[in-house]
This record gives structure tokens, sequence and C-alpha cells, in this order.
């Protein structure tokens, strides 16, 4: 990554303009660059959902759940692969992104599913291992996803809204309690995955401003080592 800043901020002064562009591109290649395993562990955290939850949900609804992760967990590696073949430019950087979210947000409607079709009535353990499974998954994102911050807020608000509504519609003290803290652990995600989106930016930054200053170093000293040749010419000739 410091190979990229460096090709494109050294030798001049970058604008604002150009600044924000080659942030942008960073923090889509961030996520771009851990998308691949991310999705393998979706994969693998859904396959043991689908075993736990074999014992209380028909069979049909969890073979069509687990299709459309693995489903998706292929395109989002695809887009991955082609990300990492086209090695955009900063200008080109909005519709990457834009998969990114949009990816995100098709994750977040599929898990948030889970707390509609494969919620079963009247068994609190399972009902719990929803949550704490799509909790989980939530929490986990933090890392994957903050650097493009939109994408993060558009997974977990799909994944655990429906959550706080399932439980909400239950129409008991202990669900309500549920409900309000599975919210809660919303908006407490939310506002981590925000710090750290800026914690990284800030860092980002100033590796980019520190390339463009190594990079006005090199350039004054080459600057400098040609005048002196063009100082000790005439002397040279002179003797």
């Amino acid at each position: 990554m410091e190979s990229g800043f460096t090709s494109s901020l050294t030798g001049g002064r970058a604008s604002p303009y150009d600044a924000a562009a080659m942030l942008r591109l960073e923090q889509v290649r961030l996520v771009y660059d851990q998308l691949t395993t991310s999705q393998l562990v979706a994969v693998l955290n859904a396959l043991v959902f689908v075993a736990v939850q074999s014992l209380v949900i028909a069979p049909p609804l969890l073979v069509a759940w687990l299709s459309a992760v693995c489903l998706l967990a292929l395109v989002r590696i695809g887009g991955a692969t082609a990300f990492g073949r086209a090695a955009p430019q900063p200008a080109e950087i909005g519709r990457w992104r834009a998969y990114v979210i949009a990816g995100a947000a098709a994750s977040g409607i599929i898990w948030g599913s889970a707390a509609v079709f494969l919620f079963p009535p009247q068994n609190e353990a399972h009902q719990a291992f929803v949550a704490f499974m799509v909790g989980g998954m939530v929490a986990g994102s933090v890392t994957t996803l903050a650097p493009v911050f939109p994408a993060f807020a558009a997974f977990a608000i799909l994944a655990l809204i429906p959550v706080v509504m399932r439980f909400t519609l239950q129409h008991d003290v202990v669900y309500y309690a549920m409900g309000w803290m599975t919210l809660v652990f919303l908006v407490a995600v939310i506002v981590i995955a925000r710090r750290s989106h800026q914690g990284l930016s800030d860092m980002l930054l100033l590796r980019m401003q520190n390339a463009r200053l190594v990079g006005e170093v090199l350039a004054t000293q080459g600057k400098l080592a040609q005048c002196r040749e063009e100082l000790e010419t005439p002397r040279r000739k002179g003797r």
C-alpha cells in the first residue's frame, strides 16, 4: 500500500482533491483485501448456524438460506478478484466503492432474514442463538467494513433491526429487554465503527503526507546533486 502512496504522491504537492481521492482508494482497497477471508468465515459461520437450527427449522428453509449466503459469498469473492486485476486509479474508485456498499447491504439482508425465517417459535434457546449469531457477525465486521463506513452501517442496520423487531413483537418483558439490548448493541457498534473509520482515515492521511514529504526530500536531493555537478563541471574544465 505504501508503494501506491509513493508512486501517486511523490514529486509534487498533492491537492486536497487528490488527497481525498487517494484516501477513498485506500479505504476501498482495505475492504477488498479482507473480503475473501471475511466471506469464507461467513460461510463457515452459516454452516454452523444451519447445523444448530436444523434441530428446530425445516430443511428447505435452511437450504435456501444457506444457498443465499454461499451465492453472495461467491459473488463478493469474485468482486475482490476483479478489483485486484483491475487495479483501479483514484478517479475510478466510485463504482468499486458502490459495489462494496451494495454487497454489505445484501449480506445484511440475508443475515437479518434469519430473524424472520429461522426464528423458531416457543424455543428460547434457539431464538437467542439467532441473536447471538447475527450479533457476532456484526461485531466481526467492524474490522473488515469500517474502512468504508457506509458499508458497515448498511450491514449492521439491515442485519440487526429484524432481530430487534422480532424480539419486540413477542410481547413479553424479557423479550422487550432483549430487543432493547440488541438496539443498544447496534448503536454501540456503529459508534465504535465510526471512530475506527476516523482513526484509520487519519492514519492513512498521515502515511500519504509522509510519502509526499519523502518524495519532496528526494526531489530536493536530486536538484542539489545536479547543481553541484553543474558547479564542478567548469572547475574540471579549467584544470
